[in-house]
C-alpha cells in the first residue's frame, strides 16, 4: 500500500511540477512568500533541486531493489514501475528547473 501510495506522488509530481513552473517563470509568487519575485524564484530552484536528486536517489534505489531481490515477480515489476516513475520526476525537475531559468532570464530583460 505504501509503494502505491508513493507511485501515485511520483506521477502527480511529474504532471504538476512543470506546470507550476510555467507559472513561477510568468512570475507567480505563493501568497505566503515574504519577498520578491526573484527571491521566490531562487527558492522554488532549490526545491527544484531537492526533487531532481530525490528522484534519482528514489529511481535508483527502487531499481536497484527490482535486481535484487526476484524472489516474487509482481514485486519486481511494481519496485521497476515506482523507480521508472521517482526517475520520471527527475527528468520533471530537470525541465522545470530550465523553465523557471528561462523565465529568470527574460525578466531580467
Amino acid at each position: 500500500m505504501l509503494e502505491l501510495v508513493a507511485m501515485v506522488c511520483a506521477a502527480v509530481l511529474v504532471v504538476w511540477t512543470p506546470i507550476e513552473a510555467r507559472k513561477v517563470a510568468g512570475g507567480w509568487v505563493r501568497k505566503r512568500h515574504k519577498g520578491t519575485p526573484a527571491e521566490f524564484r531562487a527558492a522554488y530552484r532549490k526545491q527544484l533541486a531537492l526533487f531532481f536528486w530525490m528522484g534519482i536517489v528514489l529511481g535508483l534505489g527502487n531499481l536497484g531493489l527490482a535486481f535484487a531481490f526476484d524472489d516474487e515477480p509482481a514485486r519486481g515489476t511494481v519496485k521497476l514501475v515506482a523507480g521508472a516513475l521517482w526517475l520520471g520526476v527527475s527528468v520533471s525537475a530537470f525541465i522545470s528547473r530550465r523553465i523557471v531559468d528561462a523565465g529568470a532570464d527574460a525578466a531580467a530583460r
